[in-house]
């Protein structure tokens, strides 16, 4: 992908100044996206990384690579990573790229799976390595659900991995993403989901990015008004080719190869001028990423702008549908009469 030398966000450099806190977090790297594989089972119609069965299983990224971005990484500072795809499970090396995060102390590492593909051995690593799960679940309907996926008894077997993923103890949040084939199932998902001892649940709109924009008529660049506004918060995320981009989304801003070196992809100028840029797109713009499910339900998504909407009184992990069985795991600071 090449890079867009000339950036057109409507702002210049200098119309919002950070204060030093933010300045810190534009300079260094905290979050991290390895995006370990191209490939996936699954062909989701709004797929932001355009992967799918024929995608490459592990493109020009050894383990060694891997193990190296992971080392450097954790020099800089960076304490959180999260594995992602396509389908990292389908990776033969995710259980020792789980064990390089560990050993780099690592304090929060999480895969990104469409928990289709989980088996014992990989359960109990992620159990082990005190793993964190991700996944994306798209309605109460089974048709539905494989309508997105385009991939029939992928409901069936999402459902399992999550049933799994609960019995084994396994930290898990579940997104639901809204589109015009599951408009309005957002709250079914969310009760089933409870059902199944799944209590972080939040929801989103659809991101028009990769196949989510060939679903909407759209110009082709960066368009901040699909990012979450938070991409200059310390974040970067890495491709199978190595390739390095702001965030997952931010597909259209190439900020450098990782073969190259962390170090100089964090301090180099085409990071730093898009995460000012972001900054002050977030600072000055209300519709960057007002995510319409923060009332009222304080999703931890929701861009500071959007807070005044959200429910002052509920804590993000609080979803008014957990049920009773879940409730031991919801925020403690959030009272039982908040859940109805």
């Amino acid at each position: 992908m090449a890079f867009h030398q000339h950036y057109d966000y409507g702002i210049t450099a200098t119309s919002a100044a950070p204060d030093e806190p933010e300045a810190a977090a534009m300079a260094g790297l905290s979050f991290l996206w390895l995006e370990i594989t191209g490939k996936c089972n699954l062909t989701c119609t709004h797929c932001y990384a355009d992967s799918g069965p024929a995608g490459t299983l592990q493109g020009t990224m050894t383990l060694e690579d891997w193990t190296g971005v992971i080392h450097q990484a954790s020099a800089l500072g960076c304490r959180q990573l999260q594995f992602i795809g396509g389908e990292p499970t389908l990776h033969p090396d995710l259980p020792a790229l789980i064990d390089r995060a560990r050993i780099e102390d690592f304090s929060f590492i999480e895969v990104f799976t469409n928990a289709t593909h989980l088996n014992t051995p990989l359960i109990e690593s992620f159990h082990d390595c005190s793993v964190h799960v991700a996944t994306s679940f798209y309605s109460y309907d089974p048709v539905v659900h494989d309508e997105i996926t385009t991939r029939p008894g992928s409901w069936q077997q999402t459902v399992t991995g999550l049933k799994r993923l609960v019995d084994a103890r396994v930290p898990l949040r579940v997104g639901i993403i809204e589109m015009e084939r599951n408009l309005g199932h957002v709250p079914g998902t969310t009760e089933f989901l409870a059902s199944l001892g799944v209590c972080d649940v939040s929801s989103d709109r659809l991101r028009k990015v990769g196949r989510g924009e060939s679903l909407t008529n759209i110009t082709r660049g960066e368009r901040f008004d699909e990012l979450c506004g938070k991409c200059w918060k310390s974040k970067l995320c890495i491709t199978p080719s190595g390739d390095a981009f702001p965030c997952v989304f931010s597909r259209a801003t190439h900020v450098g190869n990782a073969k190259t070196g962390l170090a100089s992809i964090v301090a180099g100028t085409r990071l730093q001028t898009f995460r000012s840029a972001i900054y002050q797109y977030a600072s000055t713009d209300t519709r960057a990423s007002c995510n319409p499910y923060c009332n009222p339900n304080c999703n931890p998504d929701c861009t500071p702008y959007c807070r005044p909407n959200c429910n002052p009184d509920c804590m993000p992990s609080c979803h008014p549908n957990c049920s009773p069985e879940c409730r031991p795991n919801c925020n403690p600071e959030c009272s039982p009469n908040r859940y109805r």
